[in-house]
C-alpha cells in the first residue's frame, strides 16, 4: 500500500491538530479554560479533516 500526497496531507493534519489539543490540554490543565477550549478545538481538528477529505475525494 503507497501512501499519495493527499493520505498524506490528512495524516499530517491529524497528528498536528492530536498534538496542538494535547498540548493545550497539558497547559491549561486545572484552569477555568480548559473545559470549553478543548471541544472548541476538538470542532476545529474535525472540521479540518472533513473539508480535507472532501477535497481529496473531489480530486481523485
Amino acid at each position: 500500500m503507497t501512501m499519495n500526497a493527499w493520505s498524506a496531507a490528512i495524516l499530517g493534519t491529524a497528528i498536528i491538530w492530536a498534538a496542538a489539543i494535547m498540548t493545550t490540554a497539558f497547559l491549561l490543565l486545572g484552569t477555568d479554560y480548559f473545559g470549553p477550549l478543548i471541544p472548541i478545538l476538538g470542532g476545529g481538528a474535525a472540521g479540518n479533516l472533513i473539508v480535507l477529505a472532501g477535497a481529496k475525494s473531489i480530486r481523485e
